[in-house]
């Protein structure tokens, strides 16, 4: 990172480290993937700050179950842990070693499950709301969406998408509703997708 954009970006950086150290420790910095041969990307944390904004318009009731899909070291998880405390909470990581490590940093919180493996076969069949921060390429996100389908009809189920690169499996079949995100704010092309 050059020195001018670290400086720029310090006074996020201690925002964030001081927020995630309330749920044990800072969280900064990128893992690369070991799994890019299965469509995986590198754990990147999201932006509290992109959080916010990201559910501003999406309605988390309390009985909604809210799925972190590609959680990595679990930010989003301990951003879902402020805003909806009393929720039923899952993360879902490919990579064993940080699943692991996000599982036993937040192991106190009962309402919370952290799964490892691949996403589209673990789906809890009560999700709700799913949150992902483009955790896989294409192929995974048409997996993921057809693996949404598949689901026992019941409750409406949102996709609360930042940096949206695949929105194509969404968009193209007409059960799925996308409305793209238009806010100065958000630093990647973001989506609120829903399937009732």
């Amino acid at each position: 990172m050059k020195i001018s954009t670290a400086i720029r970006r310090a006074p996020t950086m201690l925002r964030s480290a001081l927020r995630d150290l309330r749920y044990g420790r800072p969280l900064g910095g990128t893992i690369r993937t070991r799994f890019e041969h299965l469509g995986a990307f590198h754990s990147t944390n999201s932006p509290y700050e992109a959080l916010d904004v990201l559910f501003a318009g999406v309605d988390v009731g309390p009985d909604d179950v809210v799925i972190d899909v590609g959680c990595g070291k679990g930010r989003s998880l301990n951003w879902l842990l402020d805003r909806y405390p009393r929720n039923r909470i899952y993360g879902i990581e490919l990579d064993p070693e940080i699943c692991a490590g996000t599982a036993r940093r937040l192991r106190r919180h009962a309402n919370v499950t952290v799964v490892c493996g691949d996403a589209t076969e673990l789906i809890p069949p009560e999700g709700t709301v799913f949150y992902l921060f483009n955790p896989f390429d294409a192929t995974v996100m048409t997996r993921f969406a057809e693996a949404l389908l598949r689901r026992p009809p019941g409750a409406r189920k949102t996709i609360v998408y930042y940096n949206a690169k695949y929105l194509e499996p969404f968009r193209n079949d007409p059960r799925f509703s996308l409305h793209e995100l238009e806010d100065s704010r958000l630093t990647h092309r973001s989506a609120v997708v829903t399937l009732d």
